[in-house]
């Protein structure tokens, strides 16, 4: 732990330059060096899709869905935001996997409704609970103005979305989807295809979210970070504190 004194404190000095709140957690090869307001609980924006997509991992390993499986992209599917779906010809097939994938990499919110309609959002929300994700909830569909209006939201800790990823790092689909994302405008904004890094955003209003495992030669270090205050500056703490950690394992 002694070797790691310097960039600690570089990361905290990050952070107290940062007027809003932060969950962190950074780990070098499975042990954690640093972590702050790790089990706070923030607005997940899209860190609940990797909940939702660990879900669909369960169904699937128990045969009750597939991969492979047809749906078919209709007009009433389709919500604002992120992704590509909802600009796409009408009665689209896709497959499960494809939803799954245009989930994370797009984080496209009409791929998300409609796996949470196939899965069901109690089911989801169930699954959750009984893998002990302690800060977790999803209360809700993407854009679903009318349950916000009811005070319904998701939400999630740094520390439940360490656990998720811990475990769609162990199969192999998962892990090739969160290697492949499009979203990287924050963590890996400053060394962007330096190294490979699977990892997902969430952003809302004030909320700038990302997480997820930088690779490098001989070390891999995971890097937790889930951001409330205003937009700019959340997305340059992503930045700077995604640079923080390149710098010092660059050469590892």
């Amino acid at each position: 732990m002694e070797s790691f004194n310097q960039l600690k404190f570089n990361l905290q000095n990050i952070i107290n330059e940062f007027s809003g709140k932060v969950g962190i957690i950074v780990r070098v090869d499975g042990e954690e060096i640093f972590s702050k307001n790790e089990s706070k609980i923030f607005q997940s924006a899209s860190l609940i899709k990797l909940f939702i997509l660990e879900a669909l991992l369960e169904k699937i390993s128990q045969g009750e869905l597939s991969y492979s499986d047809k749906k078919s992209v209709d007009s009433m599917d389709k919500v604002p935001g992120f992704g590509v779906l909802k600009v796409l010809d009408d009665n689209l097939n896709v497959t499960i996997k494809d939803l799954a994938t245009l989930m994370i990499t797009l984080s496209d919110n009409t791929a998300t409704n409609m796996l949470i309609d196939i899965l069901g959002i109690d089911y989801i929300q169930s699954f959750i609970e009984k893998n002990n994700y302690h800060e977790t909830q999803l209360q809700r569909k993407m854009y679903d103005s009318e349950a916000r209006e009811r005070g319904l939201d998701n939400f999630t800790s740094a520390r439940d979305t360490l656990k998720v990823l811990e475990n769609l790092y162990c199969d192999e689909t998962a892990l090739f989807i969160l290697k492949n994302q499009l979203c990287n405008s924050k963590i890996p904004l400053y060394f962007f295809r330096k190294v490979e890094v699977a990892h997902k955003t969430g952003d809302l209003t004030n909320i700038e979210h990302d997480a997820g495992r930088i690779f490098f030669k001989n070390s891999f270090v995971d890097l937790i970070i889930l951001a409330e205050g205003e937009n700019k500056e959340a997305v340059l703490l992503n930045n700077r504190l995604g640079e923080c950690i390149y710098e010092n394992f660059k050469s590892c």
